[in-house]
């Protein structure tokens, strides 16, 4: 006999993803709303505020530069979060769970903490504000990210398999790029999604150090100040549309190479 699953169990799942999808639904709704106001019945269905964000020269900036920042800085720290979280596990080092601590701390810092701390680096250091340092700073977070995700995968693998390819006559670049790369690339995958993620949406860190730039997040913080603005919405759909795309762009690519992977496992 089939058991039923309890009733109240179904009603939490549901009154959890309808509070959690409720307010971003909303925001799609009216950001095609031909008033400004945030009132039903709505007044009709408009493309004018994706047009007026369109036409905005700070706003575009401000996308191209999130996209820049986030970019370089979730590339760097994911060719260093592997290399440090490659190193410390197999490393020699007695205190690693020491190393682990410290690099949890920028994940449990608060972001405000983290800004005013890079701000007073970079200026007694005499650093320029500017993109730069943003990207510097972002590295800095997002790395232990990088390193959390990647430890998991790390912790399965065995180095005996690269030294046996290395003894059978593979070279040490080789043995990199045909052995540890694949089996690390789903967890460096994951973690440069992360990174991406986390930088294109940092705020107080950002605030402190983009100086006479602009960021998505710093252009929101702006807007509102004056009000909502109705562009407000059209960005925050436009945000969540890019993370939707991200996320599925990265279970293609994951399942891409784990076809890949399996594919030479067959002919092998």
């Amino acid at each position: 006999m089939e058991k039923r699953k309890p009733v109240f169990l179904q009603i939490y799942t549901l009154l959890f993803f309808i509070y959690i999808f409720l307010p971003i639904i909303i925001i799609f709704i009216f950001a095609w709303n031909n008033n400004e106001g945030y009132n039903f019945p709505l007044s009709g269905f408009t493309w004018k505020w994706f047009t007026e964000l369109f036409n905005d020269s700070i706003a575009k900036k401000a996308m191209l530069n999130s996209i820049l920042i986030a970019f370089i800085s979730a590339t760097i720290s994911t060719i260093l979060g592997t290399a440090l979280a490659f190193g410390i596990l197999n490393s020699s080092l007695k205190n690693k769970g020491l190393f682990l601590g410290l690099l949890i701390l920028p994940v449990l810092m608060p972001s405000l903490t983290i800004g005013i701390a890079v701000l007073v680096f970079f200026r007694t250091l005499s650093i320029p504000l500017g993109i730069p340092s943003v990207i510097l700073s972002h590295v800095s977070i997002s790395m232990s990210y990088v390193v959390l995700i990647l430890l998991g995968r790390i912790e399965g693998f065995s180095g005996n398999i690269q030294e046996a390819a290395v003894d059978l006559g593979a070279s040490w670049f080789s043995s990199i790029k045909d052995i540890i790369l694949p089996v690390l690339m789903p967890a460096m995958l994951a973690g440069w999604v992360f990174s991406f993620m986390i930088s294109w949406n940092e705020f107080i860190v950002t605030y402190f150090l983009i100086g006479n730039n602009v960021t998505i997040p710093v252009y929101i913080f702006s807007q509102l100040r004056f009000g909502i603005s109705p562009k407000v919405n059209v960005i925050s759909v436009l945000v969540t549309s890019f993370t939707v795309i991200m996320v599925i762009l990265y279970i293609l690519i994951k399942a891409s190479l784990s076809r890949i992977k399996n594919a030479k496992l067959l002919k092998s």
